[in-house]
């Protein structure tokens, strides 16, 4: 009996041994930040005016007082309840005023390829006179944002660019678009072209600079809207020669990386690094971290409690071992890890996805959980990072999908614009002579490959979208885009 009491002993100690072997050595390096990151609060940004979107009429976003608002904000300590923290307070007066000021600002902007834009907005001339009336400041601000010599994103880590600001300058952006292919049907086609092109211009350089999916979102929302207006435009019989000329001048080729998430990704992990930094130096577990580890709402109250009452020094010994176990650098190259798969996605045609690719947007082999024993090695750390990346699906739509979709869409119209401008004053154009130049263009559909396609039924270009299969240029609304990605073309003869 004594031996079997010795052996068990030993064999507790051993555990213990390994446990700490594992947890106390965090030997990774702690993953560098990237360049181009710092604060950039110059008065001249346009930023402050998107920051600014949903303030009331008479504020104005690109005068120095906002600015002065915003640094406010960021210097300000903030609390975890949005609530009580200044900048929780002044979100609420954006939802308030929004109820105010902004009701009734949304237009619908056409998404199917079916849907002439320049008859559809022809036919409702009133409705957008209507909400140009109304809502002069909201077009005031985003001409602003599209004259602005810089968009460089300020937000700071942790931190996210606020809803009802991004809701209101989509809104806008839709108006703005809406006004932009009246002017063209009226017979402002240089006036209009340039108008849209700046927009779509504005758009990617949110791309580029947006550190939160917000504002890659609307970057690419009003590239989006840009690019159908020019498809809709240069379908028209009275469209001038030197319309898609000033189209085809403005649309270089353009790599995938233009249109993806770069600096989405970097932020996201950088945010997660500050607050693994802050578990470890305040040895106080954030439940929020943890929130979807623990699937029961019950379980998850209880976590928070526990969080709070340690605020009273009960279990501060408990949450210092925990954060004490937690390797930082690991933890924090594990997120990285899955962002940078991502990035190879987003940067690689689907087309040439093999296995390994697919492997590469499924979580857990990312995060080592499919490791022998993996609860042995950095567990709260691992829970903490599968907690930041809770589903995989959303994140290959809404980053990875989203990007070659826009790709996809920026080298139809460019397509377009080359054939209608092959098709000269007779705004006709053989069938014959546009698959001649489908297949002599250097652009490949990125979801299959090949050339992109006509599709002579619907009179459509198309690309076989994120779902890879051929639906003869068929495109639903974005909401439950699973289909083509199409623009018409309606002078092949």
């Amino acid at each position: 009996m004594k031996r079997f009491f010795f052996w068990c002993a030993a064999a507790a100690v051993l555990f213990v041994f390994v446990f700490f072997g594992l947890n106390l050595f965090d030997a990774k390096s702690k993953p560098e930040a990237p360049a181009g990151l710092a604060a950039n609060l110059d008065p001249g940004n346009g930023f402050f005016i998107l920051w600014g979107f949903a303030e009331p009429p008479g504020t104005d976003p690109s005068a120095e007082a906002f600015g002065r608002r915003v640094r406010e904000l960021f210097a300000a300590p903030r609390r975890d309840s949005h609530s009580r923290s200044r900048f929780g307070l002044w979100l609420a007066q954006l939802n308030t005023g929004a109820r105010l000021h902004w009701q009734g600002a949304s237009l619908y902007f056409p998404q199917l390829q079916e849907e002439d834009i320049g008859e559809y907005f022809a036919a409702r001339r009133a409705l957008v006179a209507e909400r140009q009336e109304r809502f002069p400041a909201l077009l005031l601000r985003y001409r602003q944002v599209l004259q602005a010599g810089e968009l460089a994103d300020f937000t700071p880590l942790n931190w996210e660019f606020p809803s009802r600001c991004s809701l209101l300058a989509t809104y806008a952006a839709r108006l703005f678009a809406a006004s932009r292919v009246l002017a063209a049907v009226d017979g402002r086609w240089p006036d209009a072209g340039r108008d849209l092109l700046d927009a779509m211009d504005a758009g990617f350089k949110l791309i580029a600079a947006g550190r939160t999916l917000a504002v890659n979102s609307l970057g690419k929302t009003m590239a989006e809207l840009s690019l159908r207006s020019l498809a809709s435009l240069l379908n028209r019989p009275d469209c001038p020669p030197s319309f898609a000329r000033l189209v085809l001048e403005n649309l270089p080729a353009r790599p995938a990386r233009a249109f993806g998430t770069r600096s989405v990704r970097d932020f996201n992990w950088m945010s997660f690094a500050a607050a693994i930094e802050r578990v470890k130096r305040d040895r106080i577990v954030d439940p929020f971290l943890l929130k979807d580890y623990f699937r029961d709402p019950a379980a998850f109250y209880a976590m928070e409690r526990f969080v709070a009452i340690s605020g009273l020094r009960v279990y501060s010994v408990a949450h210092a071992l925990a954060a004490f176990f937690l390797k930082e650098n690991e933890t924090v190259a594990m997120l990285r890890g899955f962002w940078e798969n991502m990035g190879r996605l987003e940067e690689t045609p689907p087309w040439r996805w093999g296995k390994g690719a697919r492997a590469a947007g499924r979580r857990t082999p990312a995060l080592g959980l499919d490791a022998p024993f993996w609860w042995l090695r950095n567990p709260l750390g691992k829970m903490m990072v599968s907690s930041a990346i809770p589903f995989s699906w959303p994140v290959l739509r809404h980053y990875v999908n989203r990007t070659h979709e826009l790709k996809a869409r920026y080298d139809l119209v460019r397509l377009l614009a080359q054939a209608r401008r092959a098709a000269g004053m007779k705004a006709e154009l053989g069938e014959a002579a546009l698959r001649r130049l489908l297949s002599a263009s250097g652009e490949r559909d990125p979801f299959s490959g090949s050339p992109y396609r006509f599709g002579r039924e619907r009179e459509v270009l198309y690309s076989l979208g994120s779902d890879r299969r051929d639906d003869g240029g068929r495109e639903q609304p974005e909401i439950w885009r699973d289909s083509d990605i199409a623009v018409p073309i309606r002078f092949i003869r």
